[in-house]
């Protein structure tokens, strides 16, 4: 029994290491706190699909801008949490969405 040991629990530390590994490296999660649909314009049809949404990520408030179609955007609720990445610097928000979607929020204001 103790012949199996080592290498049993090298085995349960290589995978644990890889699995690990695989991980979303770089994402954190970001909670929606507001989702709402920006009216169409009539004069402007290419800009129907625009939304406003406020994350909540690493204790501030940021308000931010999308567009795109509305599939990519089911599941999208206050309250609802998925894996995201920020870049203050170019003022953009990655977030994966449920549809596996990496999504693009424009960052327009930040709340503290």
């Amino acid at each position: 029994m103790k012949r199996y040991a080592i290498p049993l629990l090298c085995c349960l530390l290589l995978s644990a290491v890889f699995a690990y590994a695989q991980g979303d490296a770089g994402w954190q999660t970001a909670q929606v706190v507001s989702f709402e649909k920006v009216p169409a314009d009539e004069q402007h049809p290419e800009k129907a699909d625009r939304y406003n949404v406020a994350m909540r990520m690493y204790g501030a408030v940021y308000l931010c801008h999308a567009s795109g179609p509305i599939t990519t955007f089911m599941g999208w609720a206050p309250g609802k949490q998925f894996p995201a990445q920020l870049d203050e610097k170019n003022k953009i928000m990655l977030v994966k969405s449920p549809n596996g979607e990496t999504v693009e929020l424009r960052i327009q204001k930040k709340k503290q």
